[in-house]
Formats: structure tokens, sequence, C-alpha cells
């Protein structure tokens, strides 16, 4: 069981800080044209005619964003380029806005260390660390230089009791009904935008969204522009713990990228149900569109994700047909610089085609209501968004949970959740080490970003079941039926915990 974890965190840097150090300014802008920009060509003549050849020479980089906005991302070699650029730019008369690309987003995953006895962890009393359901998560092996995993078309579908669901404290507390087969309709297609996912993992491939006469299309990946969004761990944390600066709580980043945070948030919306393998999603049957937006190890930006990346995620989700959109992220900003972001105006664009946005309420228990720099996305007041506190197996609100009586509307299970994870494998433990007196540690998988994805397959069960009503209605229908619960009042909006159940009744 847990034995002195608290002080121990406090101790290593790893329990309250951030995981990674911000960079900040990324030297990039996000130009909004006023008019359209049809292909990069024209954009790169519009460009240079907007901005005089010695800062043009030092424009490393040209990207559209979004054509039909005019929505052009501009990279620069050095600080001063970035300066007289954005001075110009500003006093253009084609130009609408001039916004930075800000690099302030990251998964809302809570990496708490939990020093335990021997090799027994002490959640459900069930598991132990490395066993076949629940291996340890380890640094992989793949490298984007070797070259990523091709799509490979889904494994045979074999009927059968899902083994490892059983073990799954989560459907118990949010009242899911048994998913004896698929419970979600094919034209409810959701959007997982993260750090990628594991497309060939057994209990994923089967239930991923493939682009009509193009199969090995499941998404993309707009951090790299591919187009397979895979989900590259790099989690070491033994390196870490045995390193001065990282234990400190300084330059994680070098050790602690990504555990695997897409496949985890994709296995509770759409894991396959019945097919003889893992765990079922609370929206098993929904396709899945694997969007990644995150960096990985070794770039600039390492585990966090731009304003340009996600926002030409949101609008490749739009356009491919997704109704619900999972995002288990956010970063910290001002309210006047998340109000005239490109990333709000995105959020609008999702509303006005009827998309839900299903959104971290964030880990740094910070009441979302009253603070001068609140987590963004979940901040913004728009009424297209679902924004997820995390609760544990006593109906609790998370310590690390976010709140809100206004921004935040429900709960739902977000500490130590069992989900799928990369390889083919399965855990409630993101990884375990030893510090160097020898002690046991692990770090569970706990966030409000494991609350989201299982709100998210909730919100595709119940559209599923009720396909002609407007996202308004599905979104009344998931804040009227929850589970009221004493400790969540004033907390969140709704007063209590996700109810699948009574959303679907």
């Amino acid at each position: 069981m847990a034995k002195g974890a608290s002080a121990f965190c406090l101790a290593l840097g790893l329990c309250a800080l951030p995981v990674f150090s911000t960079d900040g300014n990324a030297r990039e802008l996000i130009v909004r044209l006023k008019e359209p920009q049809n292909h990069r060509q024209q954009a790169i003549a519009t460009f240079q005619q907007l901005l005089d050849g010695q800062v043009t020479d030092q424009v490393s980089a040209l990207d559209i964003v979004n054509e039909e906005e005019g929505l052009v991302k501009l990279s620069f070699d050095s600080d001063q380029a970035y300066q007289n650029a954005k001075a110009q730019l500003d006093r253009q008369e084609a130009v609408e806005s001039v916004t930075e690309n800000r690099l302030i987003y990251r998964p809302m995953v809570r990496y708490s260390l939990r020093e335990v006895e021997g090799d027994i962890e002490g959640g459900n009393g069930e598991s132990k660390l490395g066993s076949e359901f629940f291996p340890a998560m380890v640094p992989q092996a793949l490298s984007r230089m070797a070259g990523l995993p091709d799509v490979k078309m889904p494994p045979a579908f074999v009927a059968g009791a899902d083994p490892i669901s059983r073990r799954d404290w989560v459907f118990a507390k949010i009242s899911q009904p048994a998913l004896g087969t698929p419970l979600v309709h094919p034209s409810i297609v959701t959007a997982v935008i993260d750090t990628g996912i594991d497309y060939n993992h057994e209990d994923l491939s089967g239930g991923l969204w493939r682009r009509s006469g193009k199969p090995r299309e499941i998404g993309f990946d707009f951090a790299h522009n591919t187009d397979r969004p895979y989900d590259m761990v790099h989690f070491d944390l033994q390196g870490c713990l045995d390193d001065s600066m990282c234990s400190s709580g300084y330059q994680q980043e070098r050790f602690l990228v990504n555990p695997g945070h897409g496949t985890h948030c994709a296995g509770h919306i759409a894991a396959v149900a019945g097919n003889s393998a893992g765990i079922q999603g609370t929206g098993a049957g929904t396709p899945l569109i694997g969007i990644k937006v995150f960096f990985d190890k070794g770039e600039k930006g390492a585990g966090s994700a731009s304003d340009a990346a996600i926002i030409r995620g949101i609008d490749y989700a739009i356009k491919n047909g997704a109704k619900i959109i999972s995002a288990s992220w956010g970063g910290p900003s001002s309210r006047a610089d998340a109000e005239r972001s490109e990333l709000k105006k995105a959020m609008v664009r999702a509303q006005k085609a009827g998309v839900l946005v299903v959104i971290a309420a964030g880990n740094s228990t910070l009441d979302q209501d009253n603070v001068a720099e609140p987590d963004y996305p979940a901040a913004f007041n728009l009424d297209n968004l679902i924004v997820v506190a995390a609760t544990d197996q006593q109906d609790r609100l998370a310590d690390f949970s976010n709140f809100g009586k206004k921004s935040v509307h429900l709960a739902a299970p977000g500490v130590k959740i069992l989900s799928t994870t990369v390889g083919n494998n399965y855990s409630d433990v993101v990884a375990k080490a030893k510090t160097k007196n020898g002690k046991d540690i692990i770090v569970d998988w706990d966030g409000t970003s494991m609350a989201t994805p299982i709100v998210a397959g909730a919100v595709a069960a119940v559209w599923s079941k009720y396909p002609t009503l407007k996202y308004k209605q599905i979104r009344d229908r998931i804040f009227r039926s929850v589970r009221r619960v004493s400790g969540l009042a004033g907390k969140v909006s709704t007063g209590g915990v996700l109810n699948v159940e009574a959303a679907l009744r």
C-alpha cells in the first residue's frame, strides 16, 4: 500500500510540478489573411508582397493552417525576424490578425508517484505489476528515424467476453450498461486529438474510422505532417529517478515525454466490445479518428502541442464528419489572449458544425472560474463544450482536479484508470521503477485526461440512441442525468458524476 507518498513526491519534484518546461514563444506566427489562400504557392506570393526582402529571407517555413480561413503559419530563424515580421504584418490592410503560435498545451495526465511495499500495487487489490494484464510501461524502442508502423487491417472479430473488463472499476461508478455487442451507431464518429494512437492495437484497430476507399487512412499527424498518427512512447521513469535534475523537477522532457497518453485515452472511448480481447470503451462502436498534435522526444517542444497543430486537427475532425472531439489536454492562458486566439475561432467552427467537444478541466487544483490564467480550452464559454473534472473510487473530487461551479460541468472517474496501452497492452499503471535506496515506486494513470474520454465515449453512446438530437440536446441530456454527489456541490455545475444508464433512458 502507499506509504509516505506525498512527502516522497514533493522531494522528487514530480507530484505538483509541470512535467515539461514551457518553451513559450516558438518564434512562429499564425496570420489570418482577409482572403482565402488556395494553396501554398499562393500564400508564398502573398507574403512576398506583404514582407520586405530582408524579413522574407529569414522565414524558415510557411505552412497553410486552413485555406478557407486564410490561416497561414510562419516560422522564423531569429527573434529579430519574428518581431520585425509581426510589426509589419500588423500594419497591413490585407491582414486581419496576427497571433503567436503558442506552444502551451500538455496532456492532462497527473504523474503522482506512489511508494509501494514489494511488488503488489494496492488500487483494486488484484493486479501485480508486470503481470500479463498490467505490464509496466518501458521506453519504446521504435523511433521516427526507424520509420512508423504501417496501418494494418483490423484482426478478425472473435465474439466473446472482454476478459479484462471485470477489473475496470469505472463502469459501476458511471452506471454503464453491459455491452454484449457494440452499442454505437457508425455515423457517430469521435475524434481523439492527442499524442496519437497505437492504431494496430488488438482492441482499437477494429474500431477505427477508415476513409472510404482508403482503409489505411485512419487519421493524421499534424505535428509531423504524416498520415500515420502513431503514439510514440518515451517515458523513462527509472532514468528520471536516477538523474539529479529530472528527479528535482527540472528538464524532465528528456525522460518523461509521453507514456502513450493517446492510446490510453482511446481505449475508454472505443475499445471494441465483445471481441474476446481486453476491455470495452464507454462508446464501443463509435468509429475513432486518430489525430496526433503533440511533438515527440528530441523535438522542439517535446511533449507539447501548438495552436496551429491543434487547429488543423479540429478542422480535420470537422471535415471528416466527427460529431464528438475528445480533448484530454490544455494549457494556462490569460483570458484576453485566449479569447483572441485562433484556437477559440476553431472551437467556434466546431460549434457551428454541431460538434461536441469534451475537454479535461485540468490538474492544478484550480477554481477555473476565479483565476487569472485558467486552463484552456476548458475555460472557453461555448455551449458545445463539456468540461470534465476527475473523481476517485469513493466519488471524491480528485486532489489534483480543477473545478469550477460555472465552467466545469460534471465529473467522471480519473484516478488509477485501466485502459489500452501501446503494444497490445492494458494497464492502470504508467510505469514502475526503483529509487537509489531500493524502494519500489509506481505511477498510476491519473488525471482529468482519463476522465475526459470516459465521458466522450458515453456521449457517443447516448447520441447513437438519439441520433436526431442536436448537440445542445445531447449535452443537456448528459447534464440532467448525472448522479449527484454531495462533495461535488459547488465544484461542478451539475453537482454530479456521469450516469450513462440514466442518460440513455
